[in-house]
């Protein structure tokens, strides 16, 4: 019986190894790469230090793997992940983006977080710095609606106050 479970408990260390090895949604990123995140963007530092805190390891290039994400089958789960909310909106391209998909992505963002959609629950579970209080969700979607109009205003030329009101 012990060699029977020792036999297991080996083939289960080759396995996630050699799965550590293979990841069919790419490799992770190289710790330590350095992105800015909303360059062209205007935004308080209280703010973008939130938006680093609590959005950044998924929609940006500045993910920080922890251990966990370099054993299989984890590791497949989060590179999924993370490829997927960097497709959504990748903070590190904020630049590439048209205005259009910045006015886009920051009304997303804006009730996404307000709605309490982002970040996502199952994040949470192991990030919980990345917990948003109620006046920290109100402050980042008060910025997407200023940074939104500062955008629409830029392109069209309108009158800030009517795009203000407009936007409420």
């Amino acid at each position: 019986m012990i060699k029977n479970f020792l036999i297991g408990l080996v083939v289960a260390a080759i396995a996630a190894v050699g799965g550590s090895l293979f990841h069919p949604f790419g490799t992770n990123d190289v710790p330590g790469t350095n992105h800015s995140i909303l360059r062209d963007a205007q935004i308080d530092p209280e703010t973008l230090a939130l938006v680093q805190r609590a959005c950044q390891n998924c929609h940006s290039q500045v993910t920080e793997w922890p251990w966990y994400s370099h054993v299989a089958p984890v590791s497949w789960l989060l590179a999924r992940d993370v490829q997927q909310a960097r497709a959504h909106m990748n903070l590190s391209k904020w630049r590439e983006y048209s205005a259009d998909e910045r006015i886009r992505l920051l009304t997303e963002i804006g009730g996404a977080v307000r709605n309490r959609e982002m970040p996502v629950q199952r994040y949470l579970w192991l990030h919980p710095e990345a917990r948003l209080t109620d006046g920290e969700r109100q402050q980042i979607y008060l910025w997407t609606r200023k940074e939104r109009i500062r955008i629409e205003t830029r392109q069209t030329g309108a009158n800030p106050s009517s795009l203000n009101a407009r936007s409420e």
